[in-house]
């Protein structure tokens, strides 16, 4: 199925834990919107991903 990452479409199928870590990023560090809703961490392994779904993935980067 499609969906679009941060403005690039791609084929994936699962949830959103899955696709954190498929794109090679850290979990503890991301904020994760669904068609513009927020999903709470604690929901990412329950939250099955649809086709035609709008995720947006927010990485928090450290410093001064």
């Amino acid at each position: 199925m499609l969906i679009r990452v941060n403005d690039k479409e791609m084929e994936f199928c699962g949830n959103i834990l899955e696709l954190v870590l498929s794109l090679n990023l850290n979990p503890k560090t991301c904020a994760v919107l669904v068609n513009g809703e927020i999903v709470k961490k604690d929901d990412w392994e329950s939250f099955v991903l649809k086709d035609g779904d709008y995720v947006e993935i927010v990485s928090f980067v450290g410093g001064g």
